[in-house]
């Protein structure tokens, strides 16, 4: 892998930088550390481990909307982001012949140094609630950019129709259970009637971040910084506040509503619509994985929990957002 990040960094001002692998995921990921300067940056291949995180997200064009989305923040000093680096012909997506996956895509970011989110932090209640406003004030700066087309992912009705079609093939390959494939369906059902609610709503939809996990969150002097917008794309806004949630103890969830309703027009009577955004946020999920046979075999497990749980409680009205 090594040799993959030394043959695009030749498109780089780097001398004797200093490289270290990190993991294969949606992306080839490694630490870049400069010798002269010892300043670090995140160097990304775009080449997916699972066919399930192939997509739009790592066309050019995809590619260039995340790199245009990060700058555009960063410039208009709205949130701490990894800054992109162009390479030397002043290019923020580069393109080079790989020996083992010919041509491929890559991009470089600036490294944010800090500690990854634990929830164990000494002073997390403040952590989370300023998550919140961070994650506010993403979306309410994403309001200013909708004019522009950017080419992303969409997490909208077309986006559940084409999860549900991929897990019934997750059902036909025994991955999935059809009892529990039913109650997927029934729930995502009320989530596409939720949908179009909130598609009568102003400023219920935009640019979103999709993919809050622990670690991609960086704990900076007491500052959550998000990363890896790898899967940002256009979406209800209550689908970011969803996944943020659920990475959280459910101690610590109405912490971060209070920061995020603290810069935004939130209310808690919109908590079933983030129990649906939860619930579609983690079907998503398992299409990433379903037609990958070394690591869809949890997914089984999971899906007969959860469907035996939570949709069911769903499905009858019953509150669920401090249960995931």
């Amino acid at each position: 892998m090594i040799i993959e990040a030394e043959k695009v960094l030749l498109q780089y001002s780097f001398i004797e930088p200093i490289i270290e692998f990190i993991r294969h995921n949606e992306n080839i990921t490694f630490k870049v550390t400069n010798k002269p300067d010892n300043k670090q940056y995140l160097l990304r291949i775009h080449k997916p481990i699972s066919e399930g995180f192939s997509g739009l997200q790592h066309t050019r064009d995809g590619l260039q909307s995340e790199m245009f989305f990060l700058r555009e923040i960063d410039q208009n000093n709205i949130l701490k982001v990894q800054r992109p680096v162009v390479n030397q012909k002043g290019e923020l997506v580069t393109e080079y012949i790989s020996d083992q996956f010919g041509t491929s895509l890559a991009t470089l970011l600036e490294w944010i140094e800090g500690s990854t989110l634990t929830q164990d932090e000494d002073n997390i209640e403040q952590i989370v609630f300023r998550l919140g406003e961070n994650l506010a004030s993403l979306h309410k700066f994403s309001r200013t950019l909708m004019p522009l087309k950017l080419h992303r992912p969409v997490y909208d009705v077309q986006k559940i129709d084409e999860t549900l079609k991929e897990l019934r093939q997750g059902t036909n390959n025994g991955v999935l259970n059809q009892e529990d494939y039913d109650v997927i369906s029934s729930v995502l059902f009320v989530v596409k009637q939720q949908l179009t609610e909130l598609d009568a709503r102003d400023n219920s939809w935009g640019f979103i971040h999709a993919d809050f996990q622990l670690g991609n969150v960086v704990v900076s002097e007491y500052n959550p910084i998000l990363i890896d917008y790898c899967l940002f794309g256009y979406g209800y806004y209550l689908f970011d506040l969803g996944s943020a949630s659920s990475m959280l103890k459910s101690e610590l969830r109405k912490t971060l509503l209070d920061g995020y309703a603290s810069k935004t027009s939130f209310s808690l009577d919109e908590i079933r619509y983030i129990e649906g955004q939860i619930f579609m946020d983690i079907f998503i999920s398992y299409v990433f994985f379903i037609h990958d046979s070394e690591r869809n075999g949890w997914i089984q497990e999971h899906a007969s929990k959860i469907c035996s749980t939570l949709c069911r409680d769903f499905l009858e009205g019953k509150e669920v957002y401090y249960s995931f």
